[in-house]
């Protein structure tokens, strides 16, 4: 397989029109709510970039265009016609690394758009170095949660072989924690499953985001062997009598 075949697998249509559905998305909030970023120009640069980067945004944007984006990825395990048992593994694990590779480049995009509106809107600017280390850490950990979102279509669809209740499974997982925020339970962070655990908050301390990336991660790990476990569980059948790698 050349290097052109492999960045289309990684970039399929789909992928490509999420990443651009996010970019306007992103300059649509600037616009819109570039006001808000002038009224906290005294503020940390993590409550600055929560203006244009937040739960709300994350229920109602982020998780249909990352669910909707990690569809292309799974077509090997949506197939009718799938691999022999000797190779569910390989197919399998192939597929997880391009959910990886979404994950990592909706983050990366995500705070990307938000830093320059940061930086564009904020009256007083924020140091470069200090602009770095957050983006690093909220790439990191956005990661992790896009990540989640793509596990979770990816069991589901393996469940039940439907992408409508893959997206709604994940829709619903993202929505938990947006309602958690208009209820008194906010302040316990032990209930937080989604972007509050995403939210990078330098203020509050490392150990408190290691702690909200190892609950991330465990939902990954956990949603990886689920996957693996459904994979194994499943009869597939061959094309016309003949194993098919796909």
């Amino acid at each position: 397989m050349n290097a052109a075949t492999r960045l289309a697998r990684l970039f399929d249509r789909r992928f490509v029109a999420g990443l651009a559905v996010l970019a306007g998305v992103c300059v649509v909030v600037a616009l819109l709510w570039g006001h808000n970023v002038a009224a906290m120009g005294d503020g940390t640069l993590s409550g600055v970039y929560g203006q244009v980067v937040n739960y709300s945004l994350a229920t109602f944007v982020y998780v249909p265009i990352c669910a909707f984006s990690a569809a292309g990825a799974m077509r090997p395990v949506a197939s009718a016609v799938w691999v022999i048992r000797s190779s569910r593994g390989r197919t399998l694990l192939a597929v997880m690394g391009r959910l990886v590779v979404r994950a990592l480049a909706l983050s990366a995009l995500l705070t990307l758009c938000g830093l320059v509106s940061v930086r564009l809107l904020s009256p007083t600017g924020h140091a470069a170095g200090a602009c770095v280390a957050f983006g690093l850490l909220a790439t990191v950990l956005q990661t992790l949660f896009f990540l989640v979102v793509c596990l979770i279509v990816l069991a589901v669809r393996l469940l039940t072989g439907s992408g409508a209740y893959a997206m709604l499974a994940a829709l619903g997982y993202g929505a938990l924690d947006y309602l958690l925020c208009m209820t008194p339970a906010l302040n316990n962070s032990a209930l937080w499953t989604g972007w509050l655990l995403a939210t990078a908050m330098p203020e509050d301390g490392l150990v408190a985001e290691a702690a909200g990336a190892l609950r991330l991660a465990a939902l990954c790990a956990f949603l990886g062997l689920l996957a693996v476990w459904l994979v194994r569980k499943k009869d597939y059948l061959p094309e016309e009598g003949e194993p098919r790698e796909l």
